[in-house]
């Protein structure tokens, strides 16, 4: 008689359990610290950026970015800028691919360049480039000392990833420290800055408030939405069974190979699932994922799959509900009790998302003109499952025993 089974093991759950926690815990209390070096010691670079952003809208606005930094830095702040009414070129992933005839670069425009480590080729291609025909080059970096820094036209933006690291991560026990690998803090830290940063635009631009004064609201927006996610997780973490249930069943896909499914849009995908799916995919052999209804990316879904939904609101509820009907099983993360709540198998329950408008179809809402208010409401949720979500990946890493040089071997290296 065959026997099989799957080498789940309950302490082993119970130690990712607390290095996601931990983790969570960890890179909101590290961005916190690194917020705190940019306003303090990069103040007058600030409202020098916040004065000149403030008056391009006259300019075309390009963005450099790759990875998770095009995810959490570029699209971010491209779409704060969008809906302010720039002339913004929204960075997409097909730019890279496909001929954009909105992407053409010319002399006067602004290029925004998003790279931790100052080294990334295509955003350094595009920066010199920019650089040679007119273009004021703006640097985002972790890495004063980079060729990205040098080609910047403007100050650079320091964003300092790791600020007090050694301390903070002294308080955690050796077997269930934190998991950030390959410019995690850098680029959480890049998500908080630019929704912080277009709040003090949005006051400038929209309430003519002087650009002290915006500097101000930006630094206060960046504290006040680490603050809501550390809150917003310590309720999410609370339910263990919960969590333990979600890491539990991403382990079985992992043992079987069978293929994980993303629900996301908007800024949510953006900022915390498209992230997270990219940690997924560098891990060597493991998940396979697909993201439901993204052409380029999209599987077949089939019983016995997972389908990881996430929706503040529970707009993703209609495709979900189609995935259920296929026989997947629905890991839900939403801030209430919705219709997507209701037909979840694992519901987490992460605070942030106040709007509530019975309209459970995302398209429609788009089309409908609905945006999401200005930080810190607008996204609260999103600023927190980004958190959320990697800490979960550090407790799967931690449970299949993935080191970071592992996990570069699962990192793109042509580029």
């Amino acid at each position: 008689m065959l026997r099989v089974y799957v080498p789940i093991r309950e302490n082993d759950v119970e130690r990712s359990l607390h290095v996601s926690k931990n983790t969570s815990s960890y890179l909101i209390n590290q961005a916190r610290e690194n917020i705190n070096f940019l306003f303090n010691e990069q103040r007058d670079v600030i409202i020098k950026f916040l004065e000149y952003i403030s008056n391009s809208r006259d300019k075309r606005i390009h963005f450099a970015a790759r990875g998770r930094s095009l995810l959490l830095g570029a699209r971010t702040f491209a779409d704060r800028l969008t809906q302010l009414d720039f002339n913004a070129v929204y960075p997409t992933l097909e730019q890279y691919v496909v001929y954009d005839p909105n992407a053409v670069l010319e002399k006067g425009d602004v290029i925004i360049c998003f790279s931790t480590s100052g080294r990334t080729g295509k955003v350094l291609k595009k920066a010199k480039f920019g650089r040679e025909i007119g273009c004021e080059i703006i640097v985002i970096t972790g890495s004063l000392d980079s060729p990205l820094a040098k080609l910047a036209s403007f100050p650079v933006v320091y964003l300092k990833p790791d600020c007090k690291r050694e301390e903070l991560l002294s308080k955690y026990k050796e077997d269930e420290k934190p998991f950030t690998p390959l410019g995690t803090t850098s680029e959480y830290t890049q998500l908080i800055f630019s929704e912080a940063i277009c709040r003090g635009l949005m006051e400038c631009i929209l309430n003519n408030e002087d650009v002290e004064k915006s500097f101000k609201i930006s630094k206060e927006t960046a504290f006040e939405l680490l603050n809501r996610a550390e809150k917003n997780l310590s309720v999410a973490y609370s339910e263990e069974d919960e969590i333990t249930a979600l890491l539990a069943n991403f382990l079985l896909k992992y043992y079987s190979q069978q293929t994980v499914h993303f629900c996301a849009r908007g800024k949510t995908f953006n900022m915390a699932v498209g992230p997270f799916k990219m940690r997924l995919d560098q891990i060597p052999h493991a998940f396979v994922t697909s993201i439901i209804d993204f052409e380029p990316l999209n599987r077949p879904v089939r019983k016995g799959q997972i389908t990881f939904t996430v929706s503040g609101s529970g707009a993703a509820y209609s495709i979900a509900r189609m995935a259920k009907e296929m026989g997947s099983m629905i890991i839900g993360i939403t801030s209430f009790e919705n219709a997507l709540w209701e037909i979840s198998d694992i519901k987490i329950k992460v605070l942030g998302r106040k709007d509530h408008d019975n309209i459970y179809d995302w398209d429609i809402r788009q089309w409908k003109g609905w945006r999401s208010p200005f930080a810190p409401d607008g996204t609260e949720f999103e600023v927190s499952v980004a958190a959320f979500l990697d800490g979960i990946f550090a407790g799967l890493a931690a449970y299949i025993g993935i080191k970071e040089e592992d996990m570069r071997l699962g990192h793109a290296n042509i580029e």
